[in-house]
């Protein structure tokens, strides 16, 4: 799935913090996961992630907003005054993720993965 990072908003603030995600093309947003991590520079972040959310399926079109608050709510929608549709997402913490100003989001495309199953 092609998209595009639209910015980290309002770090800090738990009430507005959020990651706004543009889809550029059809698909479903189910195969993305967003997550915290640091940039290292310009155009480097570290290797070490925390608090990953794997965002629900939801179908999407070219154009629409995917916007994750890290504070708590209830997924909803609504459509926008171009004709697209923006998506709310919450991750449903207590405390702001992004409180160091080195702190960033990084967005991943799962549509390849696996899992290990147990043996014993």
């Amino acid at each position: 799935m092609k998209f595009k990072i639209g910015g980290l908003k309002e770090p800090g603030n738990l009430d507005k913090e959020r990651v706004v995600i543009q889809i550029l093309e059809d698909g479903n947003v189910g195969k993305l996961m967003v997550a915290t991590t640091t940039q290292q520079a310009e155009d480097r972040v570290s290797s070490k992630i925390n608090n990953p959310y794997w965002i629900p399926d939801q179908d999407v079109v070219k154009g629409d907003l995917i916007i994750i608050y890290t504070k708590d709510g209830k997924k909803n929608s609504r459509k926008n005054e171009d004709g697209s549709s923006s998506y709310f997402f919450y991750i449903g913490m207590e405390q702001p993720l992004y409180t160091e100003s080195n702190e960033t989001a990084v967005v991943f495309d799962i549509s390849n993965w696996t899992f290990a199953r147990r043996v014993e």
